[in-house]
């Protein structure tokens, strides 16, 4: 649509629907879903069931795209988004078929699967309430993460943290030569070998 021999013809059509939430469905909810998941077991001490976040991701993930793809089909065909008629282009659009069905007879399917994409967000809830009593309880770093946010108390008390943590090291230190765990924690101190690992070799001297 940022090119105008493009956006002539797309403009205002489903092609715009479908790109639209393309962006909005994938980035901004399945990021807020991820979210949910990744910290309810800081806020509560518990874990969210794996086996019903899936049931939630799968129909979801797969009924987003059965939603918004046959849409860039229908915009391509020319059906326009503003018009109850569909316009002109709504008659170009049912002179031929994709996959067996004209552009305004793709509307059932993707009718069908916003439906089911609805019905699936019902485990989620179930699990998101059921999980903040029933749930598996976790440790405080149930992901084996390495920011310090995961030394607090899972769920944390006021103020976070019951000690202040120290970081001794940066961020990323995963899979670190010589360590048990695959992940090193940033409050975890630095030992005398490992300087001796990270430092620099003395660059040759000439003469």
């Amino acid at each position: 649509l940022a090119f105008n021999s493009a956006d002539l013809y797309l403009h205002d059509t489903y092609y715009v629907i479908a790109h639209f939430h393309y962006i909005v469905a994938p980035g901004t909810i399945f990021g807020l879903f991820a979210g949910v998941y990744y910290w309810f077991p800081k806020a509560t001490g518990r874990k969210m069931s794996e086996f019903w976040g899936k049931v939630h991701f799968w129909p979801t993930l797969i009924c987003m795209n059965m939603i918004f793809l046959p849409m860039f089909l229908q915009g391509m065909a020319g059906m326009h988004r503003r018009w109850y008629d569909g316009g002109q282009g709504w008659g170009v659009a049912n002179e031929h078929t994709v996959w067996g069905l004209t552009g305004f007879q793709w509307n059932q399917p993707i009718s069908w699967a916003a439906w089911i994409m609805g019905l699936a967000q019902i485990p989620f809830i179930i699990n998101f309430f059921w999980s903040i009593k029933h749930g598996e309880k976790v440790n405080d770093n149930p992901w084996e993460a390495t920011t310090l946010e995961w030394t607090a108390p899972s769920p944390p008390p006021h103020g976070n943290f019951v000690h202040t943590p120290v970081a001794y090291r940066g961020p990323y230190e995963y899979s670190l030569p010589g360590r048990e765990r695959d992940f090193t924690m940033q409050n975890e101190p630095v030992e005398p070998t490992e300087r001796s690992r990270r430092k620099p070799p003395a660059e040759p001297v000439l003469a």
